[in-house]
């Protein structure tokens, strides 16, 4: 009887063998080609096996009732404006920002029988501390201050140290602060960003609001 290893090794020859003369039965052209063919269907095997193991990203549906974030915005939603004139009632308002100067004046119950409708713009928008002065037919507008806008409003944006010192409660310290505090913070968004340079509070913005704008 043989040993097992003497076996083992007898058959590994008789296979050595019988692959060698079925090179030298085909030449070693056609068998090179062969194993390269095997090879190349392992590996394509291989590669779409990887393909079709990785899942594809799925693209998640918002929760139902679950809203995008909402996108931030400095306009305020609420304006304070003054409306005076020859309207049934002048007076301080605060109304939507979306009220434009007609809906202003129908809120107020309308123009007077003298007023000059023409002389306004009914389709502007309103800014926060505005102030819009209806006249009446015939009247000469007032000629507009230096550094202010239409209706005597001092745009606190704009105006010199000297021309703010025009609004009330505003003397010659505080207008310099005032524009100290825009040039290193930039313009004011709002009017009550004015509250926000030392010296000026709730009481003395409200004095402001019907005669400075932004």
């Amino acid at each position: 009887m043989r040993a097992p290893d003497a076996e083992r090794s007898t058959d590994w020859r008789s296979v050595a063998a019988e692959a060698a003369g079925f090179a030298r039965r085909v030449g070693a052209v056609p068998v090179l080609v062969l194993l390269v063919a095997v090879g190349a269907l392992v590996a394509a095997g291989f590669l779409a096996g990887v393909r079709h193991g990785t899942p594809a990203p799925i693209d998640l549906p918002l929760a139902a009732g679950e809203a995008p974030p909402p996108v931030a915005t400095t306009e305020p939603s609420l304006l304070q404006v003054h409306l005076a004139g020859a309207v049934r009632q002048p007076g301080l308002y605060q109304v939507a920002a979306s009220y434009r100067v007609g809906d202003l004046i129908d809120a107020a119950g309308g123009l007077v029988a003298d007023a000059d409708g023409a002389a306004v713009n009914l389709a502007e928008r309103l800014r926060d501390g505005q102030q819009i002065y209806v006249p009446v037919v015939g009247e000469q507008p007032a000629a507009p201050t230096p550094g202010a806008l239409g209706g005597g409003q001092i745009d606190v944006n704009t105006a010199t140290a000297a021309q703010l010192t025009e609004l009330p409660g505003i003397g010659p310290s505080l207008a310099a602060a005032i524009v100290a505090f825009r040039s290193e913070h930039g313009p004011f968004a709002t009017l009550d960003a004015l509250e926000q340079v030392p010296g000026i509070g709730p009481s003395k913005l409200s004095q402001l609001r019907s005669h400075a704008t932004v």
